[in-house]
């Protein structure tokens, strides 16, 4: 059976010469994208965008198709148009996937879904977004891959920077936000996705801005669901359990908690307190007291009440 494999092509284009490298960048990508086991493409500065050399990784499932690709009348077109504004280029090395270079720090995961007909214009779009987040600090480059079944899908971006702060210079960036809006008739949606919370599956994703929620406020929340669950459990199913290894009977226990925590307790809680959990640390910290302040209100209302119940 065949195994996905890569090809590594590097570019170093000629000072003021982003344009002409763009609008190649989008026929070479168009031309790709009809080309049978075609998976993505993954476009990395090499270095920094300032010193006009680019590294790119095209993704095949199949060397035959890789092949068939390095053989096709158009590349060889394409490969020679390159060479008007490129100093250098190099179009030949192929390299098993296991060997691919490893992510950076940050990865956002973005899902476009692209109105009927606009498919090209995004191509070019994404090229020259491309082009401006690659002058941010920090940068390490862009993968994107088209809808698996065709047009009607999602596309796939994985953006990638160093840290989340140059992540960010690049989101809250005025150059990003003008880009946004010439998008807005090309673009019908958009979904964006990060691992940047220790308790995935717990906590939502902030929708405007990407980005999880401080973790210490999540671990509040699960401490307000999970402390009156535990003294209830010790109290009234413990007991019942005694005729089982301690180990089984703790494992019984702890399941219940978990599943209780994630479809009854942490559902209820994002949705009371959403409106904290995403405050802005530095201009919300009016609403970031108050948050915390009924937190601890109910932590002493839960111990006031359980010490009540359960006096011994």
């Amino acid at each position: 059976m065949s195994e996905p494999i890569l090809l590594i092509a590097t570019v170093t284009i000629r000072p003021e010469q982003e344009q002409a490298f763009i609008a190649w960048q989008v026929q070479y990508e168009a031309a790709l994208a009809k080309c049978p086991g075609f998976i993505s493409t993954d476009i990395v500065p090499v270095d920094d965008a300032t010193s006009g050399k680019w590294t790119i990784v095209l993704n095949f499932d199949a060397k035959e198709n890789l092949v068939a690709w390095q053989q096709s009348a158009e590349r060889r077109q394409l490969v020679e148009e390159v060479s008007a504004f490129a100093v250098k280029s190099d179009f030949g090395p192929v390299i098993p996937e296991e060997t691919k270079h490893p992510q950076p720090i940050i990865t956002e995961v973005i899902l476009s879904k692209i109105r009927p007909g606009k498919e090209e214009a995004y191509r070019s779009w994404t090229v020259r977004v491309q082009m401006a987040q690659a002058k941010y600090p920090g940068y390490r480059g862009m993968y994107l891959q088209p809808p698996e079944h065709g047009p009607g899908g999602y596309w796939t971006t994985l953006l990638r920077y160093d840290t989340m702060e140059h992540l960010w210079a690049w989101k809250n960036s005025s150059e990003r936000a003008a880009l946004l809006q010439e998008a807005s008739d090309i673009i019908e949606s958009v979904e964006f996705m990060r691992l940047a919370t220790s308790f995935p599956g717990w906590v939502p994703i902030d929708p405007v801005t990407g980005k999880g929620p401080p973790n210490w406020k999540t671990a509040m929340l699960i401490l307000l669901g999970l402390y009156p669950m535990v003294v209830l459990e010790m109290c009234f199913v413990s007991p019942h359990l005694s005729f089982l290894n301690r180990a089984l009977a703790v494992f019984v226990t702890t399941f219940v908690t978990v599943a209780l925590t994630t479809f009854l307790s942490m559902p209820w809680f994002v949705r009371w307190f959403g409106w904290w959990l995403f405050a802005d640390p530095y201009i919300d910290s009016r609403h970031n007291r108050l948050g915390l302040g009924i937190l601890i209100g109910l932590y002493l209302l839960e111990i006031g009440l359980l010490w009540q119940l359960f006096p011994l």
